[in-house]
């Protein structure tokens, strides 16, 4: 991690974008720190490619400035080459030269390097790939070709990783594993990274901090807990995670609503009236004091647990919980609800995404 004299690893000041009169960014902010995994995390067509590509040098910002490590890359008469910005890439597909075997690809960049053959050796330990140095990529996973994309951005020993959507070419099943995996063995060398992605599963578990990119500006940028929990503005709140928005009327910390007293976490400043955010998994189905009679239209098993939809007077779309397995009760039937913890609100005017 950076220390407080330390410059930021990545920072983004007031960059624009523009493609004729079509604006992709707009005053866009973001401070990454060294040694940390951030995820820029937005809807696709947000502009997460071309912050990205921005950062890298392969395109020119409208207005703002870039800097990596103190040093400035980008912004009014400066644009250093993408070479010399010192920043890798893993791409979606890996992009692996079809013709050169995994070593070759992992060395691509260090043709001039005395220490080549030492630091391909390295990567290879590094992303548990020992024995396949010979191998073409035709000749290996899906994941392997990940590994082998990620060893051969850090060969050269880059001061900033960005990670571009790396997984979503892979299965379901694969793409946990060589995720969990990857952010392990980038830990491992104290990178930095910017991992750019639609998923918000994927930010949410991995990173250290999550910058969400919503209309060409990062609006929230915090850690993950912080993020779902205390979202910034009601955009944020309706795009992190499933989410409830009902009207509630508000009383010093706490509301009166459809699904009945709720404890407001931000109430200073907020009008009478409001719009409440409310998770699933905040929805407890129990018969205690202040709950309310509610009626379960459908129950969706998961495995390990369930989406219980319930038809609430007052409430004009079904609301969701999440519960354990022994708690779903049968469809068809009333029951009665609660929320639990305290909740996010805004006023009622603000617009959702």
């Amino acid at each position: 991690m950076s220390s407080n004299t330390e410059p930021a690893a990545l920072d983004v000041v007031g960059v624009g974008k523009a493609f004729g009169s079509n604006v992709v960014l707009d005053d866009l902010n973001l401070s990454v720190a060294g040694g940390t995994i951030t995820a820029v995390l937005g809807p696709s067509g947000g502009g997460k490619t071309t912050l990205l590509r921005l950062v890298a040098g392969f395109e020119r910002v409208t207005s703002g400035m870039i800097k990596l490590r103190g040093r400035l890359v980008e912004g009014p008469g400066v644009s250093v080459a993408p070479e010399r910005r010192h920043v890798g890439i893993v791409p979606q597909e890996g992009a692996l030269f079809p013709h050169l075997s995994v070593e070759g690809n992992i060395g691509f960049g260090l043709r001039r390097s005395p220490d080549r053959a030492a630091r391909i050796a390295e990567c290879l330990a590094l992303v548990s790939l020992e024995g396949y140095q010979c191998a073409r990529p035709n000749e290996i996973s899906g994941g392997q070709q990940q590994r082998v994309a990620l060893a051969r951005a850090l060969a050269p020993r880059p001061s900033l990783v960005i990670l571009d959507e790396p997984f979503s070419s892979l299965d379901a099943g694969l793409r946990a594993q060589v995720r969990d995996d990857v952010c392990k063995m980038l830990r491992a060398t104290n990178a930095t990274v910017v991992l750019v992605t639609h998923d918000q599963q994927e930010a949410l578990s991995v990173a250290d901090q999550v910058a969400v990119l919503l209309h060409g500006r990062i609006v929230q940028a915090a850690d993950p807990l912080t993020v779902y929990r205390e979202p910034a503005n009601l955009d944020v709140a309706t795009f992190i995670g499933d989410a409830l928005v009902i009207e509630a009327d508000r009383h010093n910390e706490t509301a009166s609503s459809p699904l009945g007293r709720l404890n407001l976490r931000n109430a200073a400043g907020l009008p009478d009236r409001v719009l409440a955010v409310i998770r699933p998994e905040q929805v407890r189905v129990v018969d205690s004091p202040g709950s309310v009679a509610a009626w379960v239209t459908a129950v969706t098993f998961n495995g390990h647990d369930g989406l219980v939809k319930l038809a609430i007077n007052g409430v004009a779309d079904f609301v969701t919980a999440r519960l354990r397995v022994d708690e779903l009760p049968a469809p068809n039937t009333e029951v009665r609800v609660c929320v639990i913890g305290s909740v996010s609100a805004y006023p009622k005017l603000d617009n959702v995404c």
